[in-house]
């Protein structure tokens, strides 16, 4: 897609996968097919541990889902995606795997916070280090669990981090420390 603005300037830029772009009217944005009923973000203020629980609670009543499910299909907190997921499931020791039913309290805690900690640090260091911004310059976020680490000693506890393919995408993870 390409604007080009009335000084001759333009801004061009590209989605790949999961993209939309939209202008609209100032103030209408909530009234967008893709903004309106969207759920809480993990950078919105009212995304709050007590939210999170609820969320999870409602989650419950419905079909059976694991922690990798939560963070990257259905949009069930928008913004997130598999990349990220890995980060977030790692710093909440939790096997991608792992049911959402079998959580306790303790590890709902610790994947709220997981959440809110690891967006907050990418948001901090201006995204992850293998995409640019606006000028082309790149984030300084690096990722803890991806392909690179395959293989490779877990950060944490020196095991060999694994790979393996779920819900349509790949998991990284180590399976000493996430459980």
């Amino acid at each position: 897609m390409s604007l080009t603005f009335d000084d001759g300037s333009a801004l061009t830029t590209m989605t790949t996968m999961w993209g939309a772009m939209e202008l609209y009217e100032a103030g209408q944005e909530l009234e967008r097919q893709y903004i309106k009923g969207m759920r809480l973000t993990p950078v919105d203020p009212e995304f709050t541990s007590d939210y999170f629980t609820a969320l999870i609670d409602e989650l419950w009543q419905g079909e059976k889902r694991s922690v990798k499910s939560l963070l990257t299909q259905d949009q069930l907190i928008p913004g997130l995606g598999n990349a990220i997921a890995q980060d977030i499931l790692f710093n909440a020791r939790l096997c991608p795997r792992r049911s959402l039913a079998d959580l306790t309290t303790g590890q709902h805690r610790d994947l709220y916070a997981a959440i809110t900690d690891t967006v907050h640090e990418v948001t901090k260091k201006g995204s992850r280090n293998d995409e640019t911004d606006l000028f082309g310059k790149p984030g300084s976020y690096v990722r803890l669990m991806d392909s690179h680490t395959a293989g490779k000693p877990c950060p944490e506890c020196g095991w060999t981090v694994e790979k393996m393919q779920y819900l349509g995408g790949a998991c990284y993870f180590c399976p000493k420390c996430q459980v």
